[in-house]
């Protein structure tokens, strides 16, 4: 009997350390999204103004895994030079909008890096054509207090962002963990 019934105690606090370890920890939240954008020459208002807008009047529309429809808009920060392989370097913010009731968003700052295929930026005028094919890659992290909505008690966050664009489209990837307070 004695043995049963220590037995019961030690599961009981086994399973009670279980649920204050899991209520204890921080929630994350997964980020896996995928954005387009277009820029058709020609079209759309002024440069650099995606005719195509997201329903927030952002340029990017696209899924959040897990949270449907969202919008991401690029705000471009600094231009940081070139890395060893002449590709560009850059920062700027990136806020993600979800169409749910509340608009729910978060804004991120990223640091990323585009890349041309091969010599093709250091060739004369390899500007002059338009949506010269990119690669761009880079990191984010998020921005503490700009998280509202199913957003609002986020405290940090970080991932990887990569980006592919050929002529008028733009194609974001965008994956990360986002921690609770």
């Amino acid at each position: 009997m004695r043995l049963r019934m220590m037995l019961v105690c030690c599961a009981a606090l086994a399973l009670g350390i279980g649920v204050a370890t899991a209520t204890g920890a921080n929630q994350t939240i997964i980020i896996d999204g995928h954005f387009t954008e277009t820029y058709p020459q020609g079209q759309g208002g002024t440069a650099g103004t995606s005719p195509h807008l997201c329903f927030n009047g952002d340029s990017g529309s696209g899924m959040l895994k897990g949270f449907g429809k969202a919008c991401e808009q690029f705000t471009f920060e600094s231009f940081d030079g070139f890395d060893a392989n002449g590709c560009a370097v850059f920062t700027g913010t990136v806020t993600v909008t979800l169409d749910d009731a509340q608009h729910s968003s978060f804004t991120e700052r990223e640091q990323d890096v585009s890349c041309q295929p091969g010599k093709s930026p250091q060739e004369e005028g390899h500007n002059v054509s338009y949506g010269n094919p990119t690669r761009d890659r880079g990191t984010w992290s998020f921005l503490p207090g700009t998280g509202t909505g199913v957003f609002a008690d986020v405290c940090t966050g970080s991932g990887d962002v990569r980006f592919h664009s050929a002529g008028a489209a733009f194609n974001g990837f965008y994956t990360g963990v986002l921690t609770l307070c």
